[in-house]
């Protein structure tokens, strides 16, 4: 089915895509989000020099509610920022399935020159009716369908595909403080309400994933081009 030419123009092609996809979060979106430090900061300044501002107009307020006032200030912008951070790595997730999606579908009719499918497991489905042999492996498998559900409960939050992605990765449901509890079987870990993901709660999708979902996606690219290139010798 596939030159040699065009196993390696497809491989690269699709591992830059995604590659880049990965770079533009960690290269240049996250890094912006170190400067969160300094902007707590600032806005301690900021609320301590208007509350003494305020006492020194007559209005009595003591150093100690000044400081009160502050903190509170720069606590709810820290956590502002960091669900936004964590918002951003979720949604990466659902960039990255769904990018595979259009690429698995845009080689299936474009290169293939085969009938448009609707989603990316139909067509994955169709390219192995016409293979002898299974080309993915279990875990690559449970790692496509892993990220197919992460995608869906980004998405719209608690749900079938919720309940199902606990099961498959109940770190996700985690925050970082809480993994431990996955290690101790006297603690009973209970799925959290899935209710606003895409702002960063309820859900957790880490660097480690994005990586490790990059890796998944390069991973089933060569498996598959290798094995349509391999359908075409013989």
């Amino acid at each position: 089915m596939l030159t040699h030419w065009e196993l390696e123009h497809y491989r690269q092609l699709y591992r830059n895509q995604i590659d880049r996809l990965v770079e533009t979060l960690t290269v240049r979106l996250l890094p912006t989000f170190d400067s969160v430090h300094a902007e707590v900061e600032a806005l301690q300044q900021e609320a301590y020099r208007a509350s003494r501002e305020c006492a020194n107009d007559g209005n009595g307020l003591d150093p100690q509610t000044a400081h009160e006032a502050a903190f509170e200030a720069s606590l709810a912008h820290f956590d502002i920022v960091l669900d936004l951070r964590q918002g951003l790595q979720n949604m990466f997730a659902v960039s990255l399935y769904h990018l595979f999606e259009q690429q698995v579908r845009a080689f299936h009719v474009r290169v293939l020159n085969h009938k448009p499918l609707k989603f990316g497991p139909d067509v994955l489905k169709a390219w192995d009716k016409t293979l002898p042999d299974p080309v993915l492996t279990k875990e690559q498998r449970s790692g496509l369908d892993e990220l197919r559900l992460l995608a869906n409960t980004v998405k719209h939050g608690d749900g079938a595909s919720a309940q199902e992605l606990y099961t498959a990765a109940p770190h996700l449901f985690l925050a970082d403080y809480e993994q431990d509890a996955l290690d101790d079987p006297t603690v009973i870990v209970h799925k959290p309400d899935i209710g606003t993901p895409l702002f960063g709660q309820d859900l957790f999708v880490r660097l480690d994933d994005i990586h490790r979902y990059r890796q998944l996606l390069n991973g089933v690219w060569s498996a598959y081009l290798e094995a349509l290139h391999g359908a075409g010798r013989s």
